[in-house]
């Protein structure tokens, strides 16, 4: 049976996700004041370095023991290009329809309208990428990838962790090797994907042996004494990013292009934060406002794009009007319920195996 504390880690790392990109792009804008407080601002890592991982995780535990893997790795990857290239369109409408020169330049979609076709077949050969679409393309490439892993995961466990080991070596030395984004400043993607690479595959290994199920196992054995310790450890990476107290401000061993190797040190501690804590307050799991968190985790892609969508509506928003703390406030708040909203239509969707049509045709006689 599937742990609901796995999809509350992805719900949580959703929300974060959301959260942070509402903030981000509209404090690209205007000053958005005093931010809503995130995992970002108490620490190195960030919720992106949750998402990579667990979405390898859900590739192991799915996909890597059951028949035909290649196939269904294929097909899901070919699933999420679909999806990719609707979100991509919805986006370009919006460049149609909100023809601000400030949100067309801090979404990247000047470049397409510049010339609409030539973007488009760009998006199609993953060089040129709209503001936070390269993060879905950079899970079609990883899920791809993920077929030879997988095959040398079984093959040889030791091979595996070197190889993967071996590439984010490579991308601490290299890390300007990264995929071309023609709208950026930079003229590349935001990751590192040989870097990230690194989580993704460590997930995928992990999901494959479901290992976070094995620590949920430990960790409900002596809940007090695990979250004591991930605490105090979280509470020290706090002071130590808070008054620089290694010095490690503007060093590589931080930096999230190519996911230095102190973030990935704050991620596991995080991590197993966040799993103690849902073993500490397991009874409580089942209150509303905790279900939705899963609910948006088990539907990770719908919610995924909807904070995307989200986002870039907030901005044009935030744009017309003059940005003040409760117009922020309100806008990621929107972006979090919009989330909820689908996910929770695709859920029921799924269950009732009824097709989107008859169910909106039942509303209506209803």
């Amino acid at each position: 049976m599937r742990d609901n504390r796995i999809d509350l880690i992805r719900g949580f790392a959703m929300v974060t996700i959301c959260v942070n990109h509402v903030t981000w792009m509209l404090g690209k804008a205007e000053n958005v004041g005093q931010k809503i407080p995130t995992l970002t601002h108490y620490g190195y890592s960030s919720a992106a370095e949750i998402f990579f991982f667990m979405s390898g995780y859900m590739v192991g535990m799915v996909y890597l023991n059951k028949p035909d893997t290649r196939a269904k790795l294929l097909s899901r990857a070919f699933h999420l290009y679909k999806v990719n290239i609707s979100l991509f369109l919805l986006l370009a409408s919006l460049s149609f329809v909100v023809s601000n020169m400030l949100f067309l330049r801090l979404t990247d979609l000047d470049h397409l309208s510049n010339n609409s076709l030539l973007a488009l077949v760009q998006h199609l050969l993953f060089f040129y990428c709209p503001m936070f679409t390269d993060l879905l393309l950079t899970y079609v490439l990883f899920l791809t990838a993920s077929i030879p892993f997988s095959k040398l995961l079984h093959k040889s466990a030791m091979t595996f962790i070197l190889a993967i080991t071996g590439l984010y070596i490579f991308s601490q030395y290299f890390p300007m090797m990264k995929l071309t984004n023609v709208a950026t400043s930079d003229g590349t993607w935001s990751f590192n994907l040989f870097s990230y690479q690194f989580l993704f595959m460590l997930g995928l290994f992990a999901g494959d042996r479901k290992i976070i199920n094995r620590v949920f196992e430990r960790i409900d054995r002596n809940t007090v004494l695990w979250s004591a310790l991930s605490v105090v450890t979280l509470v020290g990476f706090y002071a130590i990013k808070r008054y620089d107290l290694l010095g490690l401000k503007g060093q590589w061993l931080i930096a999230k292009e190519s996911l230095g190797p102190v973030r990935i040190l704050h991620f596991f501690v995080v991590i197993t934060v966040l799993m103690s804590l849902l073993s500490v307050f397991k009874k409580v799991l089942n209150i509303w406002p905790i279900t939705v968190i899963a609910l948006i985790g088990r539907q990770s892609l719908t919610a995924f794009c909807v904070s995307v969508v989200s986002c870039y509506i907030a901005l044009a928003i935030w744009i017309s009007n003059s940005g003040s703390q409760v117009l922020y406030f309100t806008l990621a708040l929107l972006a979090v319920v919009a989330m909820a909203l689908c996910s929770y239509l695709v859920e029921f969707k799924k269950k009732s195996g009824r097709a989107w049509h008859s169910l909106f045709i039942r509303a209506k006689e209803a």
